[in-house]
């Protein structure tokens, strides 16, 4: 007989198995999260990442020698058959093959050529009426990739306002706003119906011509010294080595603003209303035109005037004199300017290629290049045309295995740029309400390699940390660099080029208004990066020396510049990683913490250039520099948040993003920069007297420019307390894009 104490211990023991089994099972219930549905894990992981290494390898040089071929056949200036049907049709073909879809944007725009039958010269007007030491009015052929192309257009400045002038020539350096105040202040030189000579270099063109407009000249004549094109000129240059011969000239516009002049502010489309061209800002105020060396010496040798101190002189073997007039027995004589340069209204294209993402198709990773070029443009733009061709197909290969990125990929090839901006221009107008809400990123390479030491790039700070841990990723394209420890283009790059502030991190620069990016940064609020192997800053040059002529051919790039292409490879590498990092990753790869930093140092920049004044007029920058510490912490706590989100709610990663992403739009001013609306980027925009170069807090710059002469200075110091005003709001208003949802109700 079985003891009641056995009995219940049994009954215990089954007790407690049948608890546990009930816990077990709801612990299995409740306890262990389900299996998450394929869509939602798949949205919540990043890209593999061994895609990035087969898109590197996918990328063949000889391919891009093969598009580079192709792209510089002939020449194809914007507007051209050659540009805006056979490369127009050629590109949409490829990415429609590639690619998922592509599609074709056309704008009527105001272009501007000059006269075939008529072409622009330079001349020494002697007394008696006749012409002396004409400039040549079409470079001399040195190279068989120059020859049988009737559609080579002469030399020539774009939108130059057209007209015969005659002056007593003036040397004027650089022509910049110092060099010309230079002039009028110090050495009290009369300008006022002059023609001024300047070097091209330093500054954009077009701001050249109007301080020569602004000092009273009546006209300009603009010309590549050997100082900065050519510097080894005694010994070799093209088409022995690649330094500018002295028949080779610069073309270039000289618009003052960007995008189509017709339709300021909105999209050339059908719809478009246009200004008529004596109400727009469609020429420059005085004629201009450039001419070689060998031109610009017989005029500089008989310039008269005192002898031009050190710094101003230069590479050719003349003394420079300053003028006004020319030398005995050219005393009476003038310097003439024949311009006949014409505008016209014709169609351009963008062509737009397209990947659609799986999960976030309405996020687009924007990179894009110009197509268009003033003769052959083997380096600007086709260097870069023929890296984003071979990217694109690379990028196909990856679909065609079923890889889809997280986000869509847009690639674009602008028209009409080097006209001013145009086709990009235009396109981000007529797209702004789309591209302001979707677009991630806009990664621009205007030029793929102007030379074989280094990378160079500028950018928006957000998206420094990207740009510097995409370059680790790519292997080094020069094997003297790799056998010196230097394996990738990141190595090369910090050895030549560290920045100011960490010796750990290459420079980086600011973004002026020299390339297609300005309209998604300016008018967009976008983050962007612009990139491009380079020279060796030894050299001391202004641009790369075959710049804008007829001897930037296929020969130049693929004999004397990057034979085997692998610089240009390595380009299209590092635009295909960062590309798929922004399209990957679930978090978005930008650091508003370098945003921060960047604000900081700008700050103390202008405390030390200025602070002693500010003290003087009773301005604080007490206010901005608060304003950057509540930004600074704000990126703090929105990357703190960052890296603790759960990954598999879709909905707090999008918001996050979309805080990553509206960072840069808080940044715009709908005002626009006081006295240059069309600039609205409060933090960045390009200087006031140099398109080419950036302006940090650009608006308070303006004000400060020079503010010591301006006779008026109550009105100037009170500009100048406005712009402080506007920097700290603005600031605080980024900030407050930052910081977490319920921060508007004081939570």
């Amino acid at each position: 007989m079985v003891s009641w104490k056995m009995m219940s211990w049994k009954l215990v023991a089954v007790v407690c198995t049948v608890v546990f089994l009930v816990l077990g099972i709801l612990i299995g219930k409740f306890g262990i999260p389900p299996d998450l549905p394929s869509w939602l894990r798949g949205m919540s992981i990043d890209g593999d990442s061994s895609l990035t290494e087969r898109l590197m390898k996918e990328i063949r040089a000889d391919n891009i020698e093969k598009n580079l071929k192709y792209f510089t056949q002939k020449a194809h200036i914007a507007g051209s058959p050659r540009e805006e049907e056979e490369l127009v049709n050629y590109i949409f073909n490829e990415w429609k093959s590639h690619l998922d879809s592509a599609r074709i944007y056309p704008y009527s725009v105001l272009l501007s050529y000059p006269n075939a039958s008529d072409p622009n010269y330079v001349a020494v007007q002697l007394e008696n009426g006749t012409e002396a030491d004409m400039s040549a009015k079409v470079e001399k052929i040195l190279n068989p990739d120059q020859e049988e192309d009737p559609t080579v257009v002469n030399p020539f400045n774009a939108y130059s306002l057209p007209g015969t002038v005659m002056g007593d020539p003036v040397y004027v350096n650089y022509g910049t706003i110092e060099d010309f105040t230079y002039m009028k202040r110090n050495l009290s030189i009369d300008l006022n119906g002059t023609i001024a000579i300047a070097r091209y270099g330093k500054i954009y063109r077009a701001d050249k011509v109007k301080h020569a407009a602004e000092f009273g000249c009546v006209g300009m004549v603009l010309y590549s010294d050997p100082a900065d094109y050519a510097v080894d000129s005694e010994v070799r240059v093209y088409p022995d080595d690649w330094w500018l011969p002295g028949t080779g000239v610069q073309r270039g516009t000289v618009l003052p603003r960007d995008g189509d002049p017709l339709t300021p502010y909105y999209p050339s489309i059908e719809s478009a209303f246009y200004q008529k061209e004596s109400d727009s800002f469609s020429v420059s105020a005085i004629p201009v035109t450039p001419i070689g060396y060998d031109d610009a010496i017989k005029y500089l040798r008989k310039i008269s005037g005192p002898e031009a101190n050190s710094t101003w002189q230069w590479g050719l073997n003349v003394t420079y004199r300053l003028g006004p007039g020319f030398i005995p027995p050219y005393s009476n004589s003038k310097l003439k300017l024949h311009v006949r340069t014409y505008n016209e209204r014709r169609m351009t294209h963008n062509v737009i290629g397209y990947i659609r993402g799986e999960h976030e198709p309405d996020r687009y990773v924007v990179l894009g290049n110009h197509r268009d070029a003033w003769v052959f443009g083997a380096v600007d733009p086709s260097s870069a045309s023929a890296a984003m061709m071979e990217l694109s197909r690379a990028f196909g290969e990856l679909l065609k295995d079923g890889w889809r990125p997280r986000r869509s990929i847009v690639f674009c090839s602008w028209g009409a740029e080097e006209h001013g901006l145009i086709g990009s221009t235009e396109w981000v107008e007529e797209l702004v309400k789309i591209l302001g809400t979707r677009a991630v990123a806009y990664l621009n390479v205007d030029i793929a390699v102007e030379g074989n030491t280094t990378l160079m790039a500028s950018g928006t700070p957000n998206l420094y940390k990207l740009l510097h841990e995409s370059a680790k990723k790519v292997e080094n394209p020069n094997p003297d660099e790799i056998a010196n420890g230097r394996k990738t283009v990141f190595d090369t790059w910090l050895a030549n080029d560290p920045s100011d502030y960490d010796p750990t991190l290459p420079h980086i620069g600011e973004l002026g208004s020299a390339s297609d990016y300005t309209a998604f940064l300016q008018i967009g609020g976008i983050p962007c990066i612009d990139m491009s192997y380079t020279y060796s800053k030894t050299y001391k040059l202004s641009d790369y020396p075959m710049y804008h002529s007829a001897y930037e051919t296929f020969d130049l790039v693929s004999r004397l510049m990057d034979r085997g292409f692998k610089y240009h490879q390595a380009v299209a590498r590092l635009l295909g990683v960062m590309t798929m990092t922004l399209a990957e990753k679930v978090i978005l790869d930008l650091d508003c913490t370098q945003y921060a930093n960047k604000l900081e140092r700008m700050v103390k920049d202008i405390q030390t250039h200025y602070g002693p004044l500010f003290e003087k007029h009773g301005i604080s920058m007490d206010g901005v520099v608060k304003a950057i510490q509540e930004f600074k912490e704000a990126a703090r706590n929105l990357h703190g948040r960052t890296e603790t989100v759960e990954l598999t709610n879709p909905l707090e990663v999008r918001r996050l993003n979309d805080q990553l992403m509206d960072l840069e739009r808080a940044f715009i001013d709908p005002l626009g920069i006081s006295g240059r609306p069309w600039y609205r980027h409060v933090i960045f925009a390009p200087s006031l007297h140099d398109a080419y170069g950036s302006s940090s807090f650009p608006g308070l710059t303006d004000a400060l420019f020079d503010i010591e002469n301006d006779p008026d200075q109550a009105r100037r110091w009170e500009q100048v307390k406005k712009e402080v005003s506007v920097i700290t709001f603005i600031i605080y208003s980024a900030a407050s894009t930052m910081k977490g949802v319920n921060d508007i109700g004081g939570l």
